[in-house]
């Protein structure tokens, strides 16, 4: 709601009366991470951990704060530790030892179900390492078992479906599901990240004249940072969170490298009016069937938007769609975050009853798409080739808190 002042008040409050409080500690750091305070939350979230050195969340917190102290190497160190009590540690070099032994941490039985979307991906992810000599033969047999159970589902239930499966006839499924069996190895690259010919002033007067505030970039990276974001996204084993006609994953258990969080800080270094100094909120990457009819109307929980693509030209089989729609108007202030996206009727009848008419952007390989977070928006429909590297699959970054004061 923005009542930052009195969140404060009320977290210290709990505080002294619990001191050791886990989640009024983490939530006190994330609160004044908000305002900038960022020494004052590492406090917080490193007494957080001190009580247990296993909370994720507040590894996550801790992440965003080293960032915005300027140490990415710290960050990725807390991301890491986040993402491996979520997920485990990567398997690494020590994938068949890992394979033969019981995973850990244990999943619930809830986030063990299968999906035919998900086992669809992962049958062809598992390939295309097998076949570019990055997991060892062995995991033919995991790929088999992969097969296999997606044959018994895939006539019976429907692509996004969540259903148990049997461990017993499918062990091999149950040892490798959403595990970190292997993360693309980080690409140190030379030089500038973010195509360095762009006219950097230029968008920014684009963007702050727009009404409402939203403009595309193309050729937004140099052609070495996406080529090595393609591998990361194409290799890493990360993909696990299931939605209708695609998959997610995230900074907290995943989706996190030197080379985005070197994007994410050369992106607010070249649009500083534009990102100004938002502090970096999270990070996203989604994965989507060659059709499906993407993500319906929302608004993000931030200030900032940056949502580009990566996936090649040819890749998508109508250059007209395949992108973003971005409508020009807001929730209503008094609806809060959850209703704004848990309401897909209420948000519908409200755009209606505004006459909004989206603005459509079509999809196109290293473009991005910068706009008002609050903004109503949804993906377009798409239609893409079939094949594992024809995935359309785009790249998210929020920055700020729509209701925090700008640093």
């Amino acid at each position: 709601m923005g009542e930052h002042a009195l969140a404060i008040e009320q977290f210290e409050r709990a505080i002294s009366i619990e001191p050791g409080h886990i989640n009024a500690l983490c939530m006190l750091g994330a609160v004044l991470s908000e305002l900038g305070r960022f020494d004052e939350a590492a406090l917080y979230l490193r007494r957080a951990l001190a009580g247990d050195d296993r909370s994720s969340h507040a590894h996550f917190n801790l992440g965003l704060v080293q960032f915005e102290q300027g140490d990415d190497a710290g960050a990725l160190a807390s991301f890491a530790r986040c993402r491996d009590l979520i997920r485990g540690r990567p398997w690494g070099e020590d994938c068949l030892t890992a394979l033969a032994r019981e995973p850990r941490p244990q999943f619930s039985p809830s986030a063990m179900r299968v999906s035919v979307l998900k086992l669809r991906h992962d049958c062809e992810q598992l390939q295309y390492l097998l076949e570019s000599g990055k997991l060892p033969r062995q995991f033919d047999a995991v790929l088999a078992d992969h097969r296999a159970l997606l044959g018994e589902m895939q006539d019976s239930f429907e692509d996004a479906m969540l259903t148990p499966f049997d461990a017993g006839r499918h062990p091999l499924v149950a040892r490798t599901y959403k595990r970190p069996i292997h993360i693309a190895q980080d690409v140190a690259l030379d030089g500038a990240l973010i195509n360095p010919r762009l006219d950097f002033r230029d968008i920014e007067d684009r963007y702050l004249v727009a009404r409402p505030n939203v403009m595309t970039v193309d050729e937004l990276l140099t052609p070495e940072a996406l080529q090595a974001l393609r591998h990361f996204c194409a290799e890493s084993t990360i993909w696990n969170h299931v939605k209708e006609g695609f998959l997610g994953a995230y900074t907290q258990d995943g989706f996190c490298s030197a080379l985005l969080l070197r994007l994410a800080r050369e992106l607010r270094d070249c649009l500083p009016r534009v990102i100004r100094r938002f502090p970096l909120q999270t990070m996203w990457g989604y994965k989507y069937d060659s059709r499906c009819p993407g993500i319906g109307i929302h608004a993000d929980g931030a200030a900032v938007n940056v949502n580009f693509w990566i996936t090649e030209d040819d890749a998508n089989l109508d250059p007209a769609s395949g992108g973003l729609l971005v409508y020009p108007h807001e929730p209503p202030r008094e609806w809060g975050f959850t209703r704004s996206n848990s309401d897909p009727a209420a948000v519908r009848d409200y755009l209606e009853s505004l006459g909004s008419v989206p603005r459509r952007i079509p999809y196109r390989a290293n473009r991005a798409v910068i706009f008002d977070s609050d903004l109503y928006h949804a993906t377009d429909q798409l239609h893409f080739r079939s094949g594992y590297l024809n995935r359309r699959t785009n790249i998210t970054l929020l920055y700020g808190v729509r209701s925090a004061p700008v640093l």
